[in-house]
């Protein structure tokens, strides 16, 4: 597929190397612009790493960094320096083929209202599982999920539409509309940062950054989009060390682009305080415990596979299976890639012979994942 304009690739780097140079590897020789590579790390020897890895590529750029400037102002380093008509900002973890990225643009070339488009992401090599498009980050939507986890009735609801939605969409053949999108593998019309003014805002360190980008595209004029036929694969975790740096920048973000909100919910712990505790659709449900192994939660479901698991009990967010594809067990690499931690899964019925998909789960029950060596 041959490319409608010129597109450079952007991938931030900190103290990931190995991922990065990975990420480069699937997408050399890239004859389309600029692969930048920013470097945040503040490591001579993570810079030589990056240097020893790129060399022969003379379509890759390296920016090693003074100091670490977060994802947002990494990207921003790379923006400023690029002329290119399209920017794809990829995460060192993440991995696209370059088919993939020239539809995405041709998909955008020839609609000039889109503004900003990604791919259909799925969370583990194998491609079992897909992540979910981005969750609306306005007041409305916050106001709304904390609902669903305040009242059990509306939740239970509210996560088998949600996940009935996903599945269809991203089975679907054509690009549909969002409202907001996830940096970790996004195309950005430049023309459409430049006119929603700039790429990313640099109060943002980590985290928000997307969302800011996204609400100020639309605002601007522009439509985001998933392309369907496009495809990535991100392995994902949940981290819960990276919640304090996510609490913060929500502060920013609702303080900043919804001002009146921020302050009439008392710098949102006001909708803290409607959610609750959060036991959503796990209020009454059954509790599977502690399982330290697949093996175990496999037994435990009494061979039933897993359709979806989130550690959210709405399913916001989530890893699901595609439609049409039958629920699977979880095997030890997805074991390996969930953080130790509570989750709620979603289970359905395997028949011998692979028929008789479920377009919805039978069931949810919660389960704590136990990692050796990890706290809980």
């Amino acid at each position: 597929m041959s490319s409608p304009a010129a597109i450079d690739i952007v991938i931030v780097n900190y103290h990931c190397a190995e991922d990065t140079l990975g990420a480069v590897a699937g997408l050399v020789p890239w004859p389309h612009g600029t692969i930048w590579v920013v470097d945040n790390s503040e490591d001579a020897a993570e810079a030589r790493l990056l240097t020893t890895g790129t060399n022969g590529h003379a379509e890759v750029r390296l920016l090693a960094q003074p100091r670490n400037i977060g994802f947002g102002g990494g990207c921003n380093a790379a923006y400023d320096l690029s002329t290119a008509e399209y920017l794809f900002l990829l995460n060192p973890d993440a991995r696209i083929a370059a088919a993939d990225i020239l539809r995405m643009a041709a998909t955008m070339q020839a609609d000039r209202r889109w503004g900003a488009l990604a791919p259909r992401v799925f969370w583990d090599p194998a491609r079992r599982f897909l992540l979910p498009s981005a969750l609306p980050m306005d007041p409305w939507s916050l106001l709304g999920v904390a609902l669903i986890y305040r009242i059990g009735a509306v939740a239970a609801l509210a996560a088998r539409y949600y996940l009935a939605q996903q599945r269809r969409q991203m089975a679907g053949a054509r690009v549909f509309s969002t409202r907001f999108l996830v940096g970790a593998a996004m195309l950005v019309r430049r023309e459409a940062a430049v006119r929603a003014g700039g790429l990313f805002d640099p109060d943002y360190f980590m985290f928000y950054e997307d969302s800011d980008l996204s609400l100020r595209l639309r605002r601007a004029g522009f439509r985001l989009g998933i392309e369907p036929r496009s495809a990535a694969v991100h392995e994902y975790r949940h981290k819960t060390s990276k919640i304090a740096l996510m609490v913060a920048s929500a502060q920013v973000y609702y303080a900043k682009r919804f001002p009146r909100f921020y302050q009439a919910s008392a710098r949102l712990s006001r909708v803290e305080t409607l959610a609750g505790k959060g036991l959503g659709i796990g209020s009454g449900a059954r509790d599977l415990g502690s399982i330290d192994n697949p093996g175990a939660l496999q037994e435990s479901l009494e061979g039933r596979g897993i359709l979806a698991l989130s550690p959210a009990a709405a399913l916001m967010p989530a890893l699901f299976r595609p439609l049409g594809e039958t629920p699977v067990a979880l095997d030890g690499n997805d074991w390996e890639r969930l953080e130790a931690g509570r989750y709620w899964l979603c289970y359905g019925s395997v028949s011998p012979d692979g028929q008789g998909v479920p377009r919805l789960p039978e069931a949810g029950r919660w389960v704590t994942f136990v990692k050796p060596g990890v706290a809980r």
